[in-house]
């Protein structure tokens, strides 16, 4: 399921001031000028997830409208909020060739992936030109695949307004299947009882179609099995083969139908119940793929207060790096609520979440 691109996310991608702390520092700048006693009064950085996510119903408050029309010139609030839709360039109308590069790339990767360090991260700049499209005398040069593969990514950069530097990020993973959006959402029932909720969107980079993803599950403590269906919203019909079953541990596999072809993106996912949290209370997650993106959002009912909370992300080498910034909670009720989000992690890497809460479970 694609997500509405809002035109504000568009606009601060232009200007480099997506990430929450540019935004506020910007945000500060302007404020100064307007009235100083509105600096720091930002959003939070749940407040501006749901601002660029397009979540928002209506418009922010009229003193973060005052400060967005005058931060961003040329357009009123209303229109900050609106849907953005972009044009995707025809490829081969434009007979544009210098994304003959990104082709290149692509072809000379697609089936022989690089083992050797990838570049990957928002400030790593891999090119210096953009990429529009690919000539009929270039695409004679390069495989089908090939051309699947950069016409997505070039569909991407436009559909979800991406830098010429993340798609040439990208390019330098062909031959590597891509979790764009990884998300997580765990519900914890008052007696411990867990409900959760896999979502991933693919990108098959790769010149083989893909079929089937292999997963594995564990808990420290379980209520039985361990049962698993597959999430609705997936937009591949998808059976779950189970492998190896222990009573806190499954090993499956996602068999996806139809296959996702080179150059393709799909969302799937899965649910799994049975597992339950009683006295140590972490999430750990091994990273697989190279991802874009992981949100890992936690809901424990009937947990009292929230007296500690950290994440780690951990790196190939062992490195731990503290990730306790990128962490949002609140309550809601008696329920405490905890959303962790990493950008551009890598295959090997693992995110852990660990949080204590006041009451017990029953």
């Amino acid at each position: 399921m694609a997500t509405m691109l809002i035109r504000l996310k568009a606009v601060l991608r232009e200007k480099h001031l997506q990430p929450h702390g540019a935004f506020c520092r910007e945000y500060d700048k302007v404020a100064r000028v307007i009235d100083p006693e509105l600096v720091g009064s930002w959003p939070s950085r749940a407040q501006f997830n749901r601002w660029l996510s397009g979540e928002l119903k209506g418009l922010p408050h009229p003193h973060h409208c005052r400060v967005l029309e005058k931060m961003l010139p040329g357009y009123t609030a209303t229109q900050l909020f609106e849907p953005y839709k972009t044009d995707v360039p025809n490829a081969a109308e434009t007979g544009v060739s210098d994304g003959a590069g990104l082709f290149s790339l692509i072809e000379s990767r697609i089936d022989r992936p690089a083992v050797s360090a990838i570049e990957w991260g928002p400030e790593q700049s891999q090119a210096g030109r953009g990429h529009t499209g690919l000539s009929a005398r270039d695409a004679a040069n390069v495989s089908e695949s090939t051309q699947r593969v950069g016409q997505r990514l070039l569909k991407l950069k436009q559909e979800q307004c991406l830098s010429d530097e993340e798609i040439s990020q990208l390019a330098h993973l062909a031959g590597y299947i891509i979790d764009l959006d990884t998300r997580i959402d765990i519900h914890i029932a008052r007696g411990g009882a867990a409900h959760v909720t896999y979502r991933y969107e693919l990108l098959n980079l790769t010149d083989r179609p893909l079929t089937r993803l292999a997963r594995e599950l564990w808990f420290e403590h379980t209520i039985g099995k361990l049962d698993l269906s597959p999430l609705r919203e997936s937009t591949r019909r998808m059976a779950i083969q189970r492998r190896h079953d222990t009573p806190n541990l499954s090993k499956f596999a996602c068999q996806l139908s139809p296959a996702i072809q080179p150059g393709e993106s799909a969302v799937i996912g899965y649910v799994c119940e049975g597992g339950r949290f009683e006295d140590a209370l972490y999430w750990r997650q091994g990273i697989n793929r190279y991802t874009r993106r992981f949100t890992l959002n936690l809901r424990q009912a009937d947990a009292g207060d929230l007296i500690g909370c950290s994440a780690i992300e951990e790196h190939q080498d062992g490195l731990e790096v503290s990730a306790t910034e990128e962490l949002i909670w609140d309550y809601e009720g008696d329920d405490v609520i905890i959303t962790l989000t990493r950008d551009y992690l890598r295959p090997g890497q693992s995110v852990t979440l660990r949080w204590t809460v006041t009451r017990e479970r029953a």
